[in-house]
């Protein structure tokens, strides 16, 4: 079936280019419309096209913003036009559905990542299914690299945070290969992010985190989803007793990590 991918994000960062690595592999993909921009624009031949219109949801589908709005647009017109919607790889939240949004969603296979935006949807009587990142079930051939106590994501790697902590190293979602990330956190310890994608890496890397809120539930929603009792931290000036509480209860937390990550190696692809 022809497919059109909206919300391209390959050029954000490595692990949403994983995600369209993946996603061009499982669809007859004919063309893909470009994300992280403040416009959804597309080339209308190729629209017509197309049999099937597939939306990666990733993180943009949040908020009354004006992308994930039009996102939806997409999804009525293609409807009108008697196509197949999907909407997949997807958070949901706070968006106001319009009826129209609503008509289309409730026809449009969904799949989202974790169950608060799936309850999201439900209070709308849209249904959805649950599939992880499409990032995690990429393989990553395994790589020598040296072993590390702790590791800082891409926002804390310098500035205030890194002068809590004497001895790290420090990965970059936005400046390295997703296989050479995962292959760092498979020789680490622990890992400090507040990017959802570097999360992902150490799940599938089997590294243990402490992840700092974002701008969505995407990141502590997995842990409701898997029924694992792993912290995450609101506000970065609770990271640092953060820290201190996994080292001290290291055993007891190192459980709850283990669930997680064999939850996770344990669910179906999308």
């Amino acid at each position: 079936m022809k497919t059109l991918l909206f919300n391209d994000t390959s050029g954000y960062h490595s692990g949403c280019a994983k995600v369209i690595e993946y996603l061009t592999n499982k669809y007859d993909v004919i063309g893909t419309v470009r994300g992280n921009i403040d416009r959804i624009t597309y080339d209308q031949l190729l629209f017509d096209q197309a049999e099937h219109i597939v939306i990666n949801g990733e993180g943009t589908m949040h908020s009354n913003r004006r992308v994930p709005l039009e996102l939806l647009d997409v999804l009525v017109l293609a409807h009108k036009q008697g196509k197949k919607t999907s909407l997949i790889n997807t958070v949901f939240q706070e968006i106001t559905l319009s009826k129209t949004h609503i008509n289309a969603l409730q026809q449009t296979y969904i799949s989202t990542r974790e169950v608060m935006s799936q309850r999201y949807l439900k209070e709308h009587s849209i249904d959805s299914e649950l599939h992880l990142d499409c990032s995690f079930f990429v393989d990553v051939p395994v790589e020598d690299m040296p072993k590390q106590n702790l590791v800082l994501g891409v926002n804390y790697a310098n500035g205030d945070i890194a002068t809590s902590f004497s001895d790290y190293a420090t990965v970059n979602i936005f400046k390295q290969e997703w296989n050479h990330i995962v292959n760092v956190l498979r020789n680490s310890r622990l890992l400090i992010t507040s990017r959802h994608h570097e999360m992902y890496a150490a799940c599938k890397a089997r590294c243990p985190f402490l992840v700092i809120e974002g701008n969505t539930w995407k990141s502590q929603a997995l842990f409701e989803t898997a029924g694992v009792d792993i912290p995450y931290v609101k506000h970065t000036d609770q990271l640092v007793q953060a820290y201190i509480d996994i080292k001290t209860y290291w055993s007891d937390y190192k459980l709850e990590y283990e669930k997680l990550f064999d939850w996770m190696e344990q669910q179906p692809e999308l």
